[in-house]
This record gives structure tokens, sequence and C-alpha cells, in this order.
């Protein structure tokens, strides 16, 4: 045989990814259930507006959750139409749809308690306004309203102290609201001064915690749309949206497991191993259930509620997640970044996976994620061991566990498992308990 030529370079097969049409099809999705959650919203304002007698701790706990609120699902629908705005001059099916959901929004984003609550509480002025913002920016504005906001904004600056994210969401809306004439979206000090400028507490972070990591990374990147100056290594931000999504997963809260996984489509960055995982088992688990379900969903408590009011029990539970799911994948879409369909597979990690488990399973709960892992071919599972590690660390700091996490540093050292955050905090965890230890000592 003769010897191949010097000049041929051999490259790693592209990987399948994620096919449009499916992607398009989980955004259809999350605009139908816009318009139901709308509908229902809206009802619900209908009976209260008519003193309908209603017992509402009853009606609560049965559906598991409070009622839609009009304002919030009225302003999340206008940035599931922001999300998509770019795809209207290429797809005709999502220009049909922001435009049908738009029409049906501007009635409620512009009617007149919006305009009672833009004078009555004008430090929050920007957030009164933000669905009227979305709309006038896709196409659908209103001079009267832009008069009135414009002079109400010359007293935003009264109110009470603000989060750096929430700082952040107002810069976002007043630059779309302005076109961009004020600047850019994205100031640099106010961003250094949010979360993602620092490290995430991959051990023992919030569900609250995360939700600020994941509103930074929208509002700076305006979903997608804007290149960012970010304050730290990507590598790093990518280290802690993996631990994030570690703790997402393992608590089966798909929610903010989607809202997570906006952070590579929307900051322009390759999919990770964990990254495609995830993203695969929520698209598994809105596939099993026709919809994504939220962290209040139960499958049980679904059945036991009267079939005529399942709707109402889905939509309370579970429209979030499927509008977010929505904003996923439009945002893979924009950026032309979508997910790979499979994992890539590792062999030597696959070896260090094999101690990782037992650490896993030193704990009893296995979640659902668990069940669709271990299906995985064994190589690929190996893609997943720092992962993996990080739910295992994180499960053991949950429960007061030092000798287990002290385990899995041991196994992260034999096995070379040391770049993640969830390792480096794991042994701050037990420097600061051996002096602890110490302290107590006397």
């Amino acid at each position: 045989m003769s010897p191949l030529p010097t000049s041929v370079a051999f490259k790693e097969p592209v990987a399948e990814t994620w096919d449009r049409r499916d992607l398009i099809r989980r955004s259809r999705l999350a605009f139908d259930i816009a318009g139901r959650a709308l509908a229902a919203a809206v009802r619900h304002d209908a009976r209260t507006a008519t003193n309908v007698r209603q017992d509402h701790d009853a009606d609560d706990a049965l559906f598991g959750a409070g009622p839609l609120v009009l304002a919030k699902v009225v302003a999340e629908a206008t940035m599931l139409l922001r999300s998509g705005a770019s795809l209207r001059r290429t797809d005709d099916e999502i220009a049909r749809l922001i435009d049908e959901l738009a029409q049906r929004l501007i009635p409620y984003a512009r009617q007149e308690s919006v305009l009672v609550a833009l004078c009555r509480d004008p430090a929050r002025a920007l957030d009164h306004a933000a669905a009227h913002i979305h709309l006038g920016a896709l196409g659908y504005p209103d001079q009267p309203f832009d008069r009135l906001l414009g002079e109400i904004l010359k007293d935003e600056d009264v109110g009470g102290e603000r989060l750096p994210n929430h700082d952040l969401e107002r810069q976002w809306l007043r630059s779309i609201w302005s076109g961009g004439l004020h600047g850019p979206i994205v100031d640099a000090d106010l961003l250094d001064r949010t979360c993602i400028a620092r490290p995430l507490d991959a051990l023992g972070s919030s569900t609250a915690d995360l939700y600020a990591f994941t509103h930074v990374v929208l509002y700076a990147s305006d979903m997608g749309r804007t290149p960012i100056a970010l304050p730290r290594a990507v590598s790093e931000i990518v280290a802690d949206a993996e631990a994030g999504l570690a703790a997402a997963i393992d608590a089966e809260n798909f929610d903010l497991a989607a809202e997570l996984l906006w952070t590579w489509p929307m900051l322009g960055l390759p999919w990770s191993p964990a990254a495609i995982f995830c993203f695969g088992l929520l698209a598994e688990m809105q596939d099993i259930h026709g919809f994504l379900p939220g962290p209040g969903y139960s499958a049980r408590d679904c059945a036991n509620v009267p079939e005529d009011q399942r709707e109402e029990y889905i939509l309370r539970t579970s429209y979030h997640a499927t509008f977010v799911m929505g904003f996923l994948c439009l945002a893979a879409l924009q950026s032309g970044l979508s997910p790979p369909v499979t994992v890539p597979c590792k062999g030597l990690s696959a070896r260090a996976m094999v101690s990782v488990m037992p650490l896993l399973n030193a704990n009893a709960r296995n979640a659902g994620w668990h069940g669709r892992f271990m299906q995985l071919d064994a190589g690929c599972r190996g893609s997943l061991v720092g992962f993996v590690l990080t739910i295992a660390l994180r499960r053991a700091r949950a429960a007061h566990d030092l000798d287990l996490v002290r385990n899995g540093l041991h196994v992260a050292l034999r096995c070379g498992l040391t770049d993640g955050p969830a390792v480096h905090q794991s042994l701050d965890l037990l420097r600061r308990a051996m002096l602890l230890s110490q302290v107590l000592r006397g």
C-alpha cells in the first residue's frame, strides 16, 4: 500500500446537530403555550374584575400554584417575540408566529392599568413598560405611550436600592426603547458588578443565584444578538454554567436548566458535553409530555386533577419552562449554534468515571437524569465525568457529609479532575472545617 502524502490532514468528523425543523417545532410550542397562557390569565382577570367568588386557597392547593398573572405573562411573551425577531427575515413561519402573537398582546401591554402603574410607580416605569418596549422594537409603536414614558422616566431615579442584575435589565430595556441611541446595551462597569463577574458557588448556590446568572447572560447579550466583552475568562463562565446545570438537572428543575443552557448560544460558545447531554434530556422530557415540565409540575398530581382542569394545571406549573425552552431554541437558531445530537466520547475519561460513580451511589437518591446517562456508551459517559463529580460533591455538601467530600477530592486528585470549581471549593470547604475544628477544640 502506498503511503499517504504528508499534505493530507485528518479532521475529526463534524458532529450531527439538532435539525433546524426540530428547533422550530419546539419554538412553535413556546408560541402556542404563550397564547394559551395569555388566554388563561385574561380569564382569571375577568373573573376577578366581576367579583366572582372563589375559594382561592382551595384553588391554589388543587393546582399546586397560584393563577397566572396577566402582566407577567404579557411581559414574558413579548420577550419570546424579541428572542425570535432576528429570524423574521429568514423564516416565514417564525415571522407569522411573532406577528400573530404580537397582535394578541398589544391590547394588554398598553391597557389603562399599565398606564396607571407607570404614573403611580415611576421607579419601576421600565418594568411596567417592558412589553410595550418590546412591541415597539418589533414595529408596533405607540407614540402617546412613548411620550408618557419619556416624561415619567425623568423621575426614574427615585426608589430603593437595586441589585446589579436589575439595573442591567433596566439598562437593556432603555437601550431597546431608545433604539440604542443612548450608548451600548451593556455598560462594562455595571456588568463588573453582576454575579457573572465573580465565581459561582458550585456547591451551595441557590436557585435564585442561578436564575440571576442566567438573566445577566440574557440582558448583557440582548438574547444573543450582541457580542459582549465578558468580565472573566470564557472558560470560567462556562465552568460556572456547567456547575449550575449539575444543580438544576439533579433537582429536576428543567425550567432553570433551560435558562442555564442559553449561556452557550447567547454567548456564541460551542456546546460542551454537559450542555449537549442536558439539552437532549430536556428535549426528551418535552417530547414525552408535550410541554417542558416546570419545577412545580407532578405527573401524579396532574392525573389527579379533574380532566377539564388539567390544562389550567399545566399552564400554571409549566408555561414558563416551555417559554424558556423556546428562548433557548430560538437563540440556537439565531446564532447558528445548534446543539450536537450526541455527547462526544472520551475513552480515557471513562476510566475516571468508574471511580466517580460510587461517590454518586453513596447517596441513595437517583434523579431522572441518571437513567438517560446510563444509556450512553461508556466513552460518552466519560465526557461527563466532571459534571457527575460536581453532582456528587454538591450532594455531599448538602448532606453535611465531609467524609464523602474528602473521598470525592481523593478521586479527583487520583484521576486528574482538579480543574472544576466544585473541586476547588470542596478543598476550601475542608480547610474551613479543619479550622473550625481547631477553634472548637480551643
